[in-house]
């Protein structure tokens, strides 16, 4: 039976180590990998091929592809793949691992196919050796096989070039599926996010598969092509998105609240399996104050005892001292946004200790991991002590952490597998900024999600290690892109103070407040 290209996306290696190429992104010029549509061109004979079961065919379409790109990691490790599938005692298998693992020794892709290798030569010392190095590399359970890609755009003429040798091919499944493969690992979300979009509407089939990349795309930062290829997983099939891909959910209504259309957005949101609720919570933390009291009133019409849907509309109309009372006269629970949202109306004008009250007694729904919408106003509150920090998810615990300076103290330990790349990044910039795995993930996502506040804070942290800047002009540089976002007050803070510079220091404090005077 035909095998789907879907184990080679699984599959691919980690980033091309190629030489780099300015690429023009928006108003960023950025470094990539510069990507041939020759060797694409190879490449992707060797995917169909691969995937119609033809080794033979597939292994000299590789090589012809090595032959054009030498530097990508994913081609020689489908060339070893492709050779132990045709006999694992061959020795170019070992030459083509080697070469693999020499562009990048850390790609838990190549050290897998190692493995499994090791394992057809009925060899499974060698396999777990391999195997826990994979693991060692990446442990989380989704983002093994993670090609980091720079949010950089190729040229008109290379890009027509390589979509037109996907749209020609025999098999579009197949080939736009290599050509999502083939952009993510040589550092082009544009790319990548174009064929994942164009995947929704022939092979509604690969949908999870689309909204699970979208989850991992959120991750690294990527925030807004996230957004926009979970709305295309969420539009391209009538059945509701399963729960595993909360996130996705999350982000697909994310996109339509943006686009304020209150049809799209509720569609959407049935088929994403979100509560209205939810919706109106969402909007109200996005700033669409108008469209989150649509929402409730529209769901207080079918449910007047809505309790979610009644206090976001207080949130929103900002006669929020009657809230206590409401909470107490009711059982019902509510959402993680609506929860959220009353919170941060309510502390505008609310004691702490009343707010803390309040939400205290309020059932909630948990916050989804990695929702930043989400996360990022639940760590302000839990920063002023109104809720608990285990009412956050861990990257969440850890954003608090930075806040407090508990991890730049050593007194924060997180579990790096339950964190995505970019929580991992600014753990790693904290703890070991001089280390060689934070320099290269924060190179990687530097590339990715260059105007994420998260990892703006690693790479920043990461050059000072490096000896690259000085911590004055680091803070000054970190409060300039936002002097409102409080991780990167912080951040800013505690370099200012290093250096002795008592004006940056002072400009800090202003989005942090007295709480964080003795930031370290």
């Amino acid at each position: 039976m035909k095998r789907r290209l879907t184990t080679l996306v699984l599959l691919a290696s980690a980033c091309a180590r190629g030489p780099n190429v300015e690429r023009l992104y928006g108003a960023n010029v950025v470094q990539g990998h510069s990507i041939e549509s020759e060797a694409y061109a190879a490449y992707l004979r060797g995917a169909i091929a691969e995937a119609a079961g033809d080794a033979k065919g597939a292994l000299s379409a590789y090589k012809e592809a090595a032959r054009l790109d030498p530097r990508g990691t994913e081609i020689w490790t489908r060339i070893a793949t492709m050779r132990c599938a045709l006999s694992p005692r061959d020795p170019d298998v070992d030459d083509a691992l080697s070469r693999a693992l020499a562009l990048d020794d850390t790609s838990a892709v190549a050290l897998t196919a190692k493995a499994r290798c090791a394992m057809a030569r009925k060899d499974p010392a060698g396999a777990r050796v391999a195997a826990q190095r994979a693991a060692e590399s990446n442990p989380a359970a989704d983002a093994a096989n993670l090609l980091l890609a720079s949010e950089a755009r190729q040229g008109k003429a290379a890009r027509e070039r390589l979509v037109a040798l996907t749209a020609t091919a025999r098999d579009p499944v197949v080939a736009w599926e290599g050509l999502a493969a083939w952009a993510e690992a040589h550092d082009d979300v544009a790319l990548w996010v174009l064929a994942l979009e164009r995947l929704t509407r022939i092979a509604p089939q690969r949908r999870d598969w689309i909204a699970d990349t979208a989850q991992r795309l959120a991750g690294m930062g990527a925030i807004g092509e996230a957004r926009a290829v979970a709305a295309a997983a969420a539009d391209g099939s009538e059945e509701p998105l399963p729960a595993v891909l909360g996130l996705a959910a999350r982000l697909s209504v994310d996109q339509a609240i943006a686009g304020r259309d209150r049809a799209v957005l509720l569609r959407r949101a049935t088929r994403a399996r979100v509560s209205q609720e939810e919706v109106a919570g969402r909007a109200f933390l996005a700033g669409e104050r108008g469209l989150a009291r649509e929402v409730a009133s529209s769901l207080l019409r079918a449910d007047p005892e809505a309790l979610g849907a009644r206090l976001v509309l207080a949130s929103v109309d900002g006669d929020v001292f009657g809230i206590p009372a409401q909470v107490r006269r009711s059982a019902r629970s509510v959402s993680g946004a609506a929860w959220v949202a009353v919170g941060t109306a309510m502390i505008l004008f609310e004691p702490p200790e009343v707010v803390r009250s309040t939400l205290a007694a309020l059932p909630h729904e948990s916050i989804q991991s990695g929702d930043d919408r989400m996360v990022r106003p639940a760590v302000e509150l839990a920063s002023r002590g109104v809720i608990e920090s285990d009412a956050l998810p861990a990257e969440g615990r850890v954003e608090l952490a930075v806040l407090r300076g508990e991890l730049q103290k050593g007194a924060f330990n997180a579990d790096s597998r339950l964190l995505d790349l970019r929580h991992q990044a600014l753990v790693l910039s904290l703890a070991q900024p001089g280390a060689a795995s934070a320099r290269e993930l924060v190179r990687r996502l530097a590339l990715v999600a260059p105007a994420d506040p998260l990892v703006a804070i690693a790479a920043a942290l990461v050059s000072v290690a490096r000896g690259e800047t000085k911590d004055a002009d680091v803070a000054r540089g970190l409060l300039s892109r936002d002097p409102r976002d409080p991780l990167l007050a912080a951040t800013a803070l505690r370099l200012a103070q290093r250096a002795g510079d008592d004006e940056t220091a002072r400009r800090a404090r202003i989005p942090l407040g007295a709480t964080f005077d003795s930031a370290p």
